[in-house]
């Protein structure tokens, strides 16, 4: 398999290299290594990064990019990486990401056996080591648990299925158990796609920073559309080290949740009744463990109750503008 690793950067930098070293072990070495960087060009994060680039492309002999984003997106910088790759398959990397030595050799196995993938990720550790974790949690943390599945405001565990809920959750067979099951999603952490699906698909160039579920938007057109099947499989796995370096904070986040999650199910999910009342449940779950997470917290400040309440409801006010597909808004609030 010839394949194109394109990594977005935004700070990070103390633990990038971890993330390079998994790509040196891998038994297929990619063809480049493309580094987008969404640090401010003149910022002392985008000279050190250079440095580690040209470090990276002498010690590993992996022929290397550099190219800088306009402004600090996620979604943006996976374009730019994407239309510059030159191989087959175009292989998105978070720079927090650990790969198992034969990661990209168990996946380009899957795409030889059947050429109407498109798509095709690994499973995150973490994953693994969560589920088990649930074996001897408090009483308290499983009602906490069963209160986020039922409302479905995060993933969603031991389903038969790989799909995407009108929640905007997606679904994750059991982590205990190998699998191999097609998907609705591919998630971008660890994803390599067909470098094809990019003359018609491109990520939301509206989505800026941190651009949460921006994957789920790009892989889930790709799966209504029926460009091809996608699939998600147990047997390559890496992990997401999950560092909070290069995020946005906990506020902003908020609001780009619901934000982002308003535009994806407008755009993704039809209008019906039961799609409505699973989003609109999950909307609920939203401000109620919001409002939980800080009691449970003890939590005195007022002003994060009224960032916790008024997120929810701050896309409805621009819900017109959401319609129109005009999220620049979000950036004005919140810009960096």
């Amino acid at each position: 398999m010839k394949y194109t690793i394109v990594i977005p950067v935004f700070k990070r930098l103390e633990i990038i290299n971890v993330c390079l070293n998994s790509i040196r072990s891998q038994t297929i070495k990619p063809q480049k290594v493309i580094f987008v960087n969404n640090n401010d060009i003149n910022s002392i994060d985008s000279i050190n990064l250079k440095l580690i680039v040209n470090k990276f492309n002498r010690e590993s002999f992996i022929s290397t990019k550099l190219i800088n984003s306009p402004k600090n997106s996620g979604a943006i910088a996976r374009n730019l990486g994407a239309y510059e790759a030159e191989t087959e398959y175009v292989a998105f990397l978070d720079s927090d990401v650990v790969l198992e030595d034969e990661y990209y050799e168990k996946i380009g196995n899957y795409f030889k056996k059947n050429k109407k993938l498109i798509a095709v990720q690994g499973l995150d550790k973490s994953l693994i080591e969560y589920q088990n974790s649930l074996k001897n949690v408090r009483p308290i943390m499983r009602i906490f648990i069963a209160l986020e599945q039922f409302f479905e405001i995060s993933f969603l565990i031991n389903k038969e299925r790989a799909y995407v809920s009108p929640s905007l959750a997606v679904a994750h067979p059991n982590a205990l158990k190998d699998f191999e099951v097609f998907s609705e999603w591919i998630s971008t952490c660890a994803g390599v796609f067909k470098k094809k699906v990019f003359e018609q698909y491109s990520f939301c160039s509206e989505f800026v920073t941190y651009s949460n579920n921006e994957y789920l938007f790009f892989s889930h057109q790709l799966y209504k559309n029926k460009i091809g099947l996608m699939l998600y499989t147990s047997k390559p796995k890496y992990r997401d080290i999950q560092t909070k370096l290069g995020r946005i904070n906990k506020i902003a986040l908020l609001y780009q949740v619901q934000t982002y999650d308003y535009f994806i199910f407008l755009n993704l999910f039809k209008g019906n009744i039961f799609n409505l009342l699973i989003f609109i449940k999950s909307r609920i779950g939203h401000l109620f463990m919001n409002i939980l997470k800080l009691i449970l917290k003890k939590e005195l400040s007022l002003i994060n109750y009224f960032h916790a309440i008024y997120s929810v409801f701050y896309p409805l006010i621009h819900l017109k503008l959401i319609k129109k597909g005009d999220l620049s808004f979000y950036e004005e609030d919140f810009s960096y």
